[in-house]
């Protein structure tokens, strides 16, 4: 891991874009992105906002995809990662049929699901959901879930600092 930031870090680009395009692939998202700009000594404020634009950017687009073209393009998944997609509709598919967009809100916000913004967009749109309300609980929980990791991880960073010193 430490490698892998390290040549993340080399690359020729500013630290926020390179929080901002990690933040926007779909397994790393804001928790992953917000790690890194820890490592690459960022302030957490520039974290919390790019990591947060990035992790929301693809939403619209999974919301407004075809169902069917989406479900076309998920079983060409590999076989790992669409067992893993179905066992998250599986377990958020009560919950959202329950509680709707605030189940979408909650499984969101919670940044030690796994579950993200690109799979609540998913499965809220599998299931059928509002898109509008569907959009704005997705919004709303990567914003908790950001200031969630943020504090966590940058008072994790500071205290060990302190500790250190």
């Amino acid at each position: 891991m430490m490698a892998l930031v390290q040549w993340y870090s080399g690359l020729a680009i500013s630290r926020s874009v390179q929080v901002f395009v990690a933040s926007v692939l779909p397994m790393v998202e804001n928790k992953g992105a917000i790690v890194l700009a820890a490592s690459l000594k960022l302030k957490w404020y520039i974290a919390f906002f790019t990591s947060t634009l990035g992790a929301y950017l693809p939403v619209p687009f999974l919301l407004r995809a075809r169902t069917q073209a989406l479900r076309s393009r998920l079983s060409r998944l590999s076989h790992l990662r669409w067992q893993s997609l179905t066992n998250a509709l599986g377990r958020c598919r009560r919950a959202l049929g329950r509680y709707g967009h605030w189940g979408i809100f909650l499984v969101v916000s919670l940044p030690f699901t796994g579950v993200g913004c690109w799979l609540s967009a998913i499965l809220a749109n599998l299931t059928g959901l509002n898109r509008r309300r569907a959009a704005g609980a997705i919004f709303l929980g990567t914003l908790v879930s950001g200031l969630i990791t943020t504090l966590t991880v940058y008072g994790l960073v500071s205290g060990i600092a302190y500790l250190i010193r």
